[in-house]
């Protein structure tokens, strides 16, 4: 089974639309809360271990000095600790500290209240079908983006589109929406 490139093409402008919204989200949350973006996902990661700086920079596909940056936020706050890697005494492993659980507790509510709130009206199933959708098209995503890392080429219409949407954010139609 093959998606046709018009329900594809469909696909890449809800996700750029979601993008976007996502970002102006993120961007008022950090205006009005404080972290986010990379500084969340940094807490997040240090949630389920201990990292060096460079090992997360991996992991969500940043740059080093994006996360060094973040890192210095976040430490600031109180949320990071840094220790000596017992391993390698040049560099140092981050953690969080209670105040930066705390913080990451209260940002996990935050966000199901509110996503909650934009769900007014659905019911569980509804909720569990997007996302399970959601969760596929992510792995699949993921899988290309990590293939694309290694040269692989094998790309699927959906993916490509999505790609070059991200990549480039002219319109290639202007009786299409616009996908970036």
């Amino acid at each position: 089974m093959t998606v046709s490139e018009p329900v594809a093409l469909e696909i890449v402008g809800a996700l750029s639309g979601l993008i976007r919204t996502a970002r102006s989200y993120s961007h008022l949350r950090h205006e009005q809360l404080g972290p986010t973006g990379i500084a969340l996902a940094i807490l997040k990661r240090l949630a389920d271990q201990p990292s060096r700086s460079g090992d997360i920079a991996c992991a969500l596909g940043v740059s080093a000095s994006a996360v060094s940056r973040a890192v210095a936020t976040v430490e600031n706050l109180g949320y990071v600790a840094r220790q000596t890697d017992p391993a390698d005494a040049r560099a140092h492993v981050l953690s969080l500290t209670p105040a930066g659980l705390s913080f990451l507790a209260e940002q996990h509510r935050e966000h199901a209240r509110r996503v909650a709130a934009v769900l007014d009206g659905w019911d569980d199933a509804k909720a569990r079908a997007v996302l399970d959708g959601l969760t596929e098209l992510d792995t699949a995503l993921s899988r290309t983006v990590a293939d694309m890392r290694t040269g692989i080429p094998a790309l699927s219409p959906l993916t490509t589109a999505f790609a070059d949407s991200v990549a480039d954010d002219r319109i290639p139609n202007q009786d299409q929406k616009a996908y970036a």
